[in-house]
């Protein structure tokens, strides 16, 4: 049994038994809004829309594409970035249509590389984004490797630091396969869930709570890779970060809760505008600087002020993404 499989059993059997999580959306429409509607905000604010969007009964690709800008830009104003979220939502909408005449069910059957390729043409619609409509909202079994993916596997020693995020969803491909499961891309969608909770409740950014986490046991000797247990660092991707006090005798923690949602965060003009700048991929700063057109500085500047806010995250190569 490959590495990957036996920590998807293990995780299955310790949450088995947790209350149930909250995940995506079974309707398929609101997995596919959902999906444009979550970058840059919360859950919190996309449930209101979705549930206006449902309310108003517009969960229907026919009907949105009707909708002026000025009414669906009101609509999912909660979400922020209205303006180039509803172009994405009605780009995506009348892709459906021309295709299958909004059938998604025949949408999906197609060949997945081609509907990638379709979903990737939009403006905006990263690979994160296109993976988590195929695999939600199209069933299709494609892992959709987010943050919490990358450190935990990252931690154990599975996959390398500077590992990108399309070797990575080859590694999972290749060690869970799905037809060996009854339920296919569920599969994926249980492991994406799992090592969601995981990482919210023992795998976080900067203290990790190795001690008490499930997944111990499959640590390399020595504990997480990239922890340095005498000085406190936990070194990344986005460099070195501080793990302030993190001990190895603290009590469990209790059962995991859903997060408390967070609330929406305030941006001033000059930090909306370098957000937009930046999508779901690795974006070089100096490209930024000529897109906004501001000093060198100033970008540089209000990026670092993004990160304590945690909107935007650094990466390798001097380059910077969406969180």
């Amino acid at each position: 049994m490959s590495i990957l499989r036996q920590i998807f059993e293990t995780l299955r059997e310790y949450y088995e038994a947790k209350p149930d999580y909250q995940w995506w959306p079974e309707n398929p429409i609101e997995v596919i809004l959902g999906a444009v509607l979550v970058q840059g905000t919360t859950w919190k604010n996309v449930d209101k829309i979705l549930n206006e969007f449902k309310t108003k009964n517009l969960l229907d690709f026919q009907k949105i594409v009707l909708l002026t800008d000025e009414e669906l830009t009101a609509l999912i104003r909660p979400a922020g970035f209205q303006t180039k979220k509803a172009t994405r939502i009605k780009a995506l909408a009348q892709l459906i249509l021309e295709q299958n005449g909004g059938d998604l069910d025949r949408f999906f059957t197609r060949d997945v590389d081609i509907i990638r390729r379709e979903l990737l043409s939009i403006s905006g619609i990263g690979h994160g984004t296109a993976d988590n409509i195929l695999l939600y909202a199209g069933q299709v079994p494609i892992y959709m490797v987010d943050t919490f993916t990358s450190r935990i596997l990252t931690r154990h020693g599975i996959v390398t630091l500077h590992a990108n995020e399309t070797q990575i969803q080859e590694l999972i491909h290749q060690e869970l396969t799905p037809d060996e499961e009854p339920y296919g891309a569920k599969l994926f969608q249980k492991m994406q869930e799992f090592l969601v909770r995981l990482g919210r409740d023992y795998c976080d950014r900067t203290r990790p709570d190795c001690l008490h986490c499930p997944l111990s046991i499959y640590l390399p000797e020595g504990g997480a890779l990239g922890l340095d247990t005498k000085t406190g660092e936990i070194k990344s991707r986005n460099g070195t970060q501080r793990n302030d006090g993190a001990k190895r005798d603290e009590p469990p923690k209790p059962p995991l809760q859903p997060p408390k949602p967070v609330e929406p965060i305030n941006l001033n003009e000059t930090e909306l505008k370098i957000v937009e700048a930046i999508g779901e991929e690795p974006v070089p700063i100096d490209d930024i600087v000529i897109q906004v057109q501001l000093p060198v500085h100033i970008v540089r500047a209000t990026i670092a002020v993004l990160q304590m806010k945690r909107v935007v995250c650094q990466v390798e190569g001097n380059q910077v993404r969406r969180i």
